[in-house]
């Protein structure tokens, strides 16, 4: 059976962090362009909304204003969605250098670095970002902790992930994605007791609805310590919350045969 590992439903939403500001006036140049960048970006049209955002930094004549420090951050988005996290993390190195050092700019930071295969430089952003706030109120704090858990379960180092999700854990940092990424380490490691208690964290967590792979999560584990009846009875219920899923009948097929 395959687990769901719920990475897809943390795309990273660096929109969220932005601010929109006013324009002055469509005849100034820089308004203009920020402006066509904006509306390509909002079309999904990432390299064309890069394209104009650059001219409206170049039209800046280097001196740089408020506004400025608005188009670096749509920059970066878009060049995050345009896979481009090279280039994102660079930007991200003039808003802070621009902006200073603030918890939001370093977390999508991190998030660009890891994303772009920099685990070194991710994990240096993430842990800056916590000297500076402790809480994870910060916006991109979780995803930045998940995105440099990510790489490292991807580079093989498990056990540094399960470290780095407890130590967050244990700072105070909860929800769903984080439970449900503890939960698939303890079951790589076959530590299904644990990963059950982790996944049913999770599904007690005020945001469960955003990570439907819990309860199919929940069901695996089930079946891997042999309870195939609960697993059953967890799959059948994962598809009657979250509605048809191919994996999920083949797997209700499956069981139902043991």
């Amino acid at each position: 059976m395959r687990k769901k590992t719920g990475y897809a439903a943390f795309a990273v939403l660096i929109g969220l962090v932005i601010t929109l500001s006013q324009g002055c006036g469509g005849k100034d140049s820089r308004y203009t362009y920020r402006d066509a960048g904006i509306t390509a970006l909002q079309e999904g049209n990432y390299e064309e909304a890069i394209a104009s955002f650059d001219k409206a930094i170049h039209s800046s004549k280097g001196l740089v204003q408020k506004v400025d420090i608005d188009i670096l951050k749509y920059r970066a988005e878009a060049e995050f969605l345009a896979g481009n996290y090279k280039e994102a993390g660079e930007t991200y190195d003039k808003l802070i250098k621009a902006d200073g050092k603030k918890p939001e700019y370093l977390n999508l930071r991190s998030i660009s670095r890891a994303e772009a295969g920099d685990l070194t430089g991710a994990l240096e952003d993430y842990k800056k970002s916590g000297e500076t706030e402790k809480d994870f109120k910060s916006p991109g704090k979780l995803n930045a902790l998940l995105s440099v858990g990510a790489l490292m379960e991807k580079n093989g180092a498990i056990e540094d992930a399960m470290a780095l999700y407890q130590e967050a854990l244990t700072a105070g940092q909860k929800g769903a994605r984080l439970y449900n990424q503890l939960g698939l380490l303890s079951m790589a490691k076959k530590d299904y007791d644990s990963a059950l208690s982790y996944f049913h964290r999770g599904l007690s967590s005020e945001d469960s609805g955003e990570v439907p792979e819990l309860l199919f999560n929940q069901a695996v584990a089930r079946e891997y310590k042999g309870d195939f009846k609960e697993a059953l009875t967890l799959m059948q219920k994962y598809v009657s919350v979250h509605g048809p899923d191919e994996a999920a009948e083949r797997e209700i097929t499956f069981l139902k045969t043991r």
